[in-house]
């Protein structure tokens, strides 16, 4: 009689003992309420921080705990529990992805797909457990079939790595942040302020496609002494991407290693929070300002950060994504749950663009020398502006998209009429928080204003031959400089040597302007550069 070797009874205990813990697991639930969130997660990396997604998985979690509960007090079995609740999480965030895809193939309102496909989930659900009480005999392997699936679900999660475990390194190029002395022309030193206006387009553009004349704002910034660049282009059309670049005086190609492939952003936090132009301004003593507003390219480790929203709303905007991407889209319909759900983030997003604009005018009382940078979202979608400053009024769960993504859920028009109302009340408080920096201000300040991309009416995220180039790489470029020296500015000048003729002109930098250049890349892909060289209108 043979025996069976000991190493084969422990393997095949191990497998048994496996199959078993599967099987009459309760994990599948957890997993795959989680497992959303992190996703979500991934693919906005750039936008918020790893704390404010913290908030959306323990709520998750609740949510799997809360599901199956309510699973065994109606099938009264754990086993049959987990998989009824393992199947309602499953279709509760695919909910957003299925309704969307309802809209773009059969052209279905969105109200009407939500309201088809909760109908759907519910007979559904209703078939499900009807099945799993009378039909389905063997329901720990269906328990097995669903924990596998939520494991595997998790592992393509793509959870972000550090940085230095995805191979992206923070190289600033050959010219390393060093001290330069601070030439006796400028001394006293002038506050620096950097204000971003997030998708602000050109003169000509706007004029062509946005049937917008913009020139009364121009004419009032050139009578206070601002040069306006009337050619220039940004040289990437994504805010992350064109922001690590300016903020480092350089091409992304010089900055990161070769990541054409690699998805994660995350390199350009850290380029945009420990840039070239923060170091050697703080080598001359400048303290960073910086304001926190609905995108992660904030800067929130500024040595002044002004925070006026805190932890107290009660909808972050991520969350409003997580929202809108799964069955919780159709609470709004409710009008009890609108308010919270829907107009808060709004109410959130407003405010904090209007405390941004009021505490700049604050910025000249401050003891020392400051570095401003202040990011306003807009005339960058959502619009939440009327043209004298009214609030608008939002049916969908609050989102930053832009271009196709948000012209596939309103329209091309609807983001023209929006993006010309809104940017003429940017132009009214940019001109206030202007008078007021320039009157406060005991020492003449260096101000630069600028789009970080153009509109996006036109722009597909992932194809470039669907963009129009030459509207999202069109930009205001405006600079005021003590005693209006404008001999190094030049029409077509754009972001990646906007700081180097500051330096040199103030700071007795000695840098080489490089060439203007411009890279399209898709979002899926954003270090994946293709050269745009034709900007012209067709």
């Amino acid at each position: 009689m043979e025996t069976v070797p000991e190493t084969g009874k422990a393997k095949r205990s191990f497998v048994q003992g496996l199959i078993r813990f599967f099987e009459r697991g309760l994990f599948a639930p957890f997993l795959l309420a989680i497992q959303p969130i992190l996703h979500l997660f991934w693919i906005n990396a750039t936008e918020l921080y790893f704390s404010e997604a913290v908030r959306s998985i323990l709520m998750s979690l609740l949510f799997g705990v809360i599901v199956l509960s309510l699973a065994y007090l109606l099938v009264r079995d754990w086993l049959k529990a987990s998989a009824v609740a393992s199947l309602f999480i499953f279709l509760f965030f695919l909910f957003g992805d299925i309704s969307d895809w309802i809209v773009d193939t059969f052209g279905l309102g969105p109200i009407r797909a939500d309201l088809l496909i909760l109908a759907l989930v519910v007979v559904c659900m209703i078939l499900w457990v009807w099945l799993i009480q009378n039909r389905i005999k063997n329901i720990a392997s269906v328990n097995l079939y669903f924990n596998l699936l939520s494991i595997l679900f998790l592992l393509n999660s793509r959870i972000p790595a550090r940085t230095d475990m995805l191979g992206i390194s923070m190289s600033l190029g050959q010219e390393q942040p060093r001290p330069v002395a601070v030439v006796q022309s400028v001394n006293p030193r002038p506050d620096i302020y950097y204000i971003i206006l997030d998708g602000y387009g050109r003169k000509d553009i706007l004029q062509e496609l946005y049937d917008f004349d913009n020139s009364d704002f121009l004419a009032a910034l050139g009578a206070r002494g601002f040069y306006i660049a009337e050619e220039s282009s940004s040289n990437y059309v994504q805010t992350m991407l064109s922001l690590s670049s300016s903020f480092n005086m350089d091409y992304l190609q010089s900055l990161t290693a070769d990541s054409a492939d690699i998805e994660n952003r995350e390199a350009l936090i850290e380029l945009l929070e420990e840039s070239k132009v923060r170091n050697i301004l703080a080598q001359n003593g400048y303290e960073l300002v910086s304001f926190r507003n609905s995108y992660n390219a904030t800067i929130s480790n500024a040595e002044i950060y002004y925070d006026d929203t805190g932890f107290a709303y009660p909808v972050t905007a991520f969350e409003s994504i997580v929202i809108d991407r799964s069955l919780a889209r159709v609470m709004p319909y409710v009008p009890v749950f609108k308010k919270v759900l829907i107009e808060m983030p709004y109410d959130t997003h407003r405010s904090q663009i209007l405390s941004t604009v009021a505490r700049l005018q604050e910025i000249p009382a401050l003891d020392g020398d400051h570095f401003v940078y202040a990011h306003i979202i807009a005339p960058h979608p959502p619009f939440v502006f009327g043209e004298n400053g009214e609030a608008l009024a939002h049916n969908e769960p609050f989102r930053l998209a832009d271009g196709n993504n948000y012209v596939k859920s309103h329209s091309r028009e609807s983001y023209i009429t929006g993006y010309r109302e809104q940017i003429q009340y940017v132009n009214t408080f940019v001109l206030e928080a202007v008078d007021a920096i320039l009157a406060r201000s005991e020492t003449p300040p260096i101000i630069i204003i600028q789009g970080d991309h153009g509109p996006g009416a036109h722009l597909h995220q992932g194809l470039l031959e669907k963009t129009l180039p030459a509207e999202r790489f069109s930009i205001l470029n405006a600079y005021y400089f003590p005693g209006q020296d404008y001999t190094s500015l030049y029409p077509s000048i754009s972001p990646v040597n906007s700081f180097r003729v500051l330096l040199n002109q103030f700071f007795g930098g000695n840098y080489a302007l490089i060439p203007d250049r411009h890279y399209y890349s898709t979002w899926g892909f954003p270090f994946d550069f293709v050269e745009v060289t034709d900007l012209s209108l067709p």
